[in-house]
Order: structure tokens, then C-alpha cells, then sequence
């Protein structure tokens, strides 16, 4: 096992690729996450970002330079909101991924700030993944699910981490000094 720190253009090398990204810090992390999605646009890509704050995610698109209005507009930007309980979301991610398109290129960021408190939730989020991995051979595309570390509870982080990892294809984490490390099973 190792770690090795890529650049931020890494993401765009990948192809078809459930991408596990580890934070600790939200801003840093959408910046990785606004490339991802305004590369995507500008290839014509139909982009997902699931977030818990729409209004605020558009306004944070736009200033990062991401034309929201037209996007959405063309359909090209899909912004889906994440139900408030942990409980809702279950049911709503997997009957968001079944409807996924399967005749074009798609980029999707899934975020995670849930208060990850319990077993029951972290064991539930893995069966979420595993489902979507399970189910990824469909996906005509690239998907980061985006985890804040500190969200999740200190006692349950190793084992609820060390389980995401057996349900995706790349495993990067996010520094606090804005360095990539991809972690590799060589």
C-alpha cells in the first residue's frame, strides 16, 4: 500500500471510475468538485451534484465560474437536493442512480455531511456505495463521493473508512495544505 500526491488534472486522466474523496475541509473540496463539474460542462457532459443547499451551491458555482442558469436550463446541470434526515437519503440516492442516463457521458459529485453518529448510519451509507458500485458497470461516466472526515464520528471513522474503500475504483484524500494523495493497493 501507498500513498503518492497527483495533481489536481488527475481527475480528468480517469475514465468510467467511482472515485472515493476523503476531506476535511468543504471549501477545499468543492473547489475539486466545481473543476470536476465545469470541465464536464465544457465537454458537454450532463453533470449531477447532490447537495444539501441548493441556492447556496448555485451561488457558490457562480462565483467559482460555472454558468448555472444556462446549464440548468439546457439541462446539462442537474442540482438535486439531499433530504435534511440520513434516512430519506437511502432511498433517494439509489432511485437517483437507477434513473442515471446511460446514453451519454455524465459526470456526478455526491456529498456526505451528514453527522455520520452511529453505526447504523455509517453501516447504511456503506450499503449505499456498495449498491452504487454494485450497480457502476451502468454508468457512463465518473463519480466522486465526497466525504467530510471530521463529520464522522472518531470512534467509527477507521473501520466506516477502511469499508468505503472495498466499494470504489480511486481513493484520494484531501490535505489541509491543498495536496492530493492518491492511495494505491501496489
Amino acid at each position: 500500500m501507498s500513498y503518492r500526491e497527483i495533481g489536481h488534472e488527475h481527475l480528468e486522466t480517469l475514465d468510467d471510475t467511482h472515485i472515493l474523496l476523503f476531506h476535511e475541509e468543504q471549501k477545499k473540496a468543492e473547489e475539486i468538485e466545481f473543476k470536476f463539474i465545469k470541465t464536464g460542462l465544457e465537454k458537454n457532459q450532463t453533470c449531477f451534484y447532490t447537495t444539501n443547499n441548493p441556492d447556496r451551491l448555485k451561488d457558490k458555482m457562480t462565483e467559482f465560474g460555472i454558468d448555472v442558469k444556462n446549464n440548468v436550463e439546457n439541462k446539462l446541470l442537474n442540482i438535486v437536493q439531499i433530504p435534511k434526515e440520513f434516512e430519506e437519503y437511502e432511498k433517494m440516492i439509489m432511485d437517483k442512480v437507477k434513473e442515471l442516463p446511460q446514453d451519454v457521458k455524465i459526470r456526478v459529485v455526491s456529498t456526505h455531511y451528514f453527522d455520520f453518529n452511529s453505526e447504523k448510519k455509517t453501516e447504511s451509507m456503506e450499503e449505499i456505495e456498495q449498491c452504487v458500485d454494485d450497480r457502476f458497470h451502468k454508468i457512463p461516466g465518473n463519480f466522486i463521493c465526497s466525504f467530510h472526515v471530521p463529520s464522522v464520528d472518531k470512534e467509527l471513522a477507521p473501520e466506516f473508512m477502511k469499508n468505503l474503500l472495498d466499494s470504489h475504483h480511486e481513493i484520494l484524500f484531501l490535505t489541509k495544505e491543498d495536496k492530493i494523495e492518491k492511495f494505491t493497493f501496489a
